[in-house]
């Protein structure tokens, strides 16, 4: 079973399975080089024990030239290896810098949210500061 530990950083699982994070970023490889950001928010990422249940796992993706329809073949092969939906959001950077700037109120909230990065760090994030 998918699990992961209790510690922070989502590491890897003292049972030799992979963990939940450890699939999403193994499916979002291969696009890797078009992706800023990208980290589990939302209930997911504020309780560990949620990995565990079969909640949908919300992941924010930020890329210079990424689009939905990228991401989507990759969130479908990890939602059918863990078992769970994953509800990706995708937003290109000049985007997410403009819904930013305007005060959007749902990615402000989701700024001050705990995150599980899958690829790069806060500061990876346009304007996140």
């Amino acid at each position: 079973m998918l699990r992961e530990p209790a510690n922070s950083d989502g590491g890897g699982a003292d049972d030799g399975a992979p963990t939940v994070t450890e699939v999403l970023r193994s499916a979002l490889e291969p696009i890797a080089t078009q992706i800023e950001a990208a980290f589990i928010y939302g209930p997911t990422a504020k309780n560990f024990s949620a990995l565990e249940g079969n909640r949908a796992i919300e992941i924010m993706i930020i890329g210079r030239t990424i689009d939905y329809a990228a991401v989507i073949p990759h969130c479908i092969i990890a939602a059918k290896y863990l078992a769970r939906l994953i509800n990706p959001s995708v937003y290109r950077v000049d985007e997410w810098t403009s819904k930013m700037a305007s005060g959007n109120r749902v990615l402000l909230a989701i700024m001050k949210q705990p995150k599980i990065f899958l690829i790069g760090s806060t500061a990876a994030i346009p304007h996140a500061g």
